[in-house]
């Protein structure tokens, strides 16, 4: 069971297998970070997260980690949890730690009803966080006159003291409810963390199939709700409120990051809030294949600004990581212009290693179309990847391309696409003072994150990993670029 390996690495993920739903736990200093570790041995490509068990990776700054391996194994055929799934960990007070996760059996009928998996809430305890034993009597479907029985998942256990007991929030639906609006955070309570007694939702504002990993946490004198939805936007969303009780509002923006970051949970070390999710893998390894569930750790940390609003920027460990100059010396030595009041322009270098971290300072022209980063390019910025600001739609986009798979013309039948639609973040460019902008982008392998004023995030896939130029790019305007930074890791 442990295998106690340490490694570097920006963006997790595990040899044998790919990186699901996360249950960070932060103890002592440390954050252990327990996910679903997901082999993909299902019996078609399209069945994931078949037999998942909880691994388990400790860490203190989210990029040396410690594989600890299978700490939670999945049940046998004869077991409600031949899959566990995603749930939390609580310190009780009884002095031990529970692990509080999803019980699904895809395959025995005795857990089957209508065709349909039945899902429960499943018990293990633990007096260190590694040896975990489970409590098979414990185990509890969903309270039939609130609550249907096929989606009771991700428990989340916190002890409310308002109620002085133990609260549970689950991914659930309201029973009869239509499948479209019918999603809700469940509420469960005990005294014990034996004994639980099904209350109505949580949350239930009608507007999702489901609200899957639901956190709950409080910063600042505000509380936030935290959930991730597949029906409109697969992206994990958040709620803000003054008291636990709500009601629970929503800001302008009220996501973290695109659709590459999914089934956010947050845990707290030495002040400091992070959110731990993953970057789904498209099939087939290509740009074009379609995204997939589970894939690569991505931590984001989380900032609370005046108003309430939260944003997320690279955790310190990550940008400090990069420390290996590898700028231009054109770059070094001065400030870039670009402009085209009839087109586009782009200035292209080379030299782009698998590995790296780019930052720069852009300040734009009142009136400019549009401008950004291209990366993994050409020499002549025709096949690559962009991150393109758009000041006049208020919004960041992640593009490449081609956009379709070669010898295929993307710009026939249907029509072209102005950029990857699921890659879309919005940006207050109203906000920005004197039109500037700082970016930094963070490059592992297949994986792109881009940060904005270390406030906005927007996370891509990019599987080209060849091409080595990259560069900056102005269309209909003009920019200016300073303080231009690239950077490769240092061991």
């Amino acid at each position: 069971m442990e295998n106690r390996t340490t490694v570097k690495r920006i963006f997790y993920q595990p040899k044998d297998g790919w990186v699901g739903d996360t249950i960070p736990f932060a103890h002592n200093g440390k954050f252990y970070i327990f996910y679903l570790h997901d082999e993909r041995k299902g019996h078609t490509e399209d069945e994931y997260g078949y037999r998942t068990s909880w691994n388990l990776l400790i860490t203190e700054d989210g990029i040396h980690m410690q594989d600890m391996g299978v700490v939670l194994p999945a049940g046998d055929f004869d077991e409600p949890d031949y899959a566990c799934y995603t749930g939390s960990v609580v310190e009780g007070r009884d002095g031990r730690f529970h692990i509080f996760y999803t019980a699904q059996n895809n395959y025995n009928p005795k857990y089957r009803r209508e065709g349909r998996p039945l899902q429960f809430v499943a018990h293990a305890t633990s007096r260190d966080l590694i040896h975990w034993t489970k409590d098979p009597q414990s185990v509890f479907g969903a309270d039939e006159s609130i609550y249907e029985p096929f989606d009771w998942r991700d428990p989340y256990v916190f002890y409310n003291e308002d109620e002085n007991c133990y609260n549970m929030l689950l991914a659930a639906r309201v029973i009869g409810a239509g499948e479209k609006n019918g999603g809700c955070v469940g509420l469960c309570r005990s005294k014990d963390l034996i004994h639980w007694e099904a209350g109505q939702p949580f949350y239930s504002p009608s507007s999702y199939m489901t609200h899957e990993c639901p956190d709950l946490f409080r910063m600042g004198g505000k509380w936030y709700l935290i959930y991730s939805t597949f029906s409109e936007r697969f992206e994990t969303h958040y709620r803000m409120s003054d008291s636990i009780h709500g009601p629970w509002t929503a800001p302008i923006e009220d996501t973290f990051d695109g659709r590459a970051f999914y089934a956010a949970k947050t845990a707290e070390k030495d002040g400091k809030r992070w959110a731990f999710a993953w970057v789904p893998t498209r099939r087939g390894a290509t740009d074009f294949g379609q995204y997939e569930w589970g894939g690569t750790l991505i931590i984001h940390q989380l900032r609370q600004q005046a108003d309430g609003r939260l944003t997320v920027s690279a955790p310190a460990a990550v940008a400090e990581a990069f420390r290996k100059e590898t700028t231009p010396e054109e770059l070094l030595s001065g400030e870039l212009i670009l402009e085209n009041r009839e087109g586009e322009k782009g200035a292209a270098f080379g030299g782009m290693g698998k590995s790296c971290m780019l930052e720069a300072d852009i300040e734009y022209e009142a009136g400019t179309r549009a401008f950004g980063l291209a990366v993994r390019q050409d020499r002549q910025f025709s096949a690559g990847y962009y991150f393109r600001l758009e000041p006049f739609y208020n919004r960041v986009v992640a593009d490449m391309w081609p956009r379709r798979m070669p010898g295929v013309n993307q710009w026939y039948i249907d029509g072209d696409k102005p950029f990857l639609i699921e890659l879309e973040r919005p940006l207050d460019y109203g906000r920005l003072a004197d039109r500037r902008v700082h970016v930094r982008l963070i490059v592992d392998g297949t994986i792109l994150c881009l940060y904005i004023n270390d406030e906005v995030a927007l996370t891509m896939r990019g599987y080209s990993t060849e091409r080595e130029y990259w560069g900056f790019l102005v269309r209909d305007g003009r920019i200016r670029v300073a303080n231009v930074h690239m950077y490769e890791m240092t061991e």
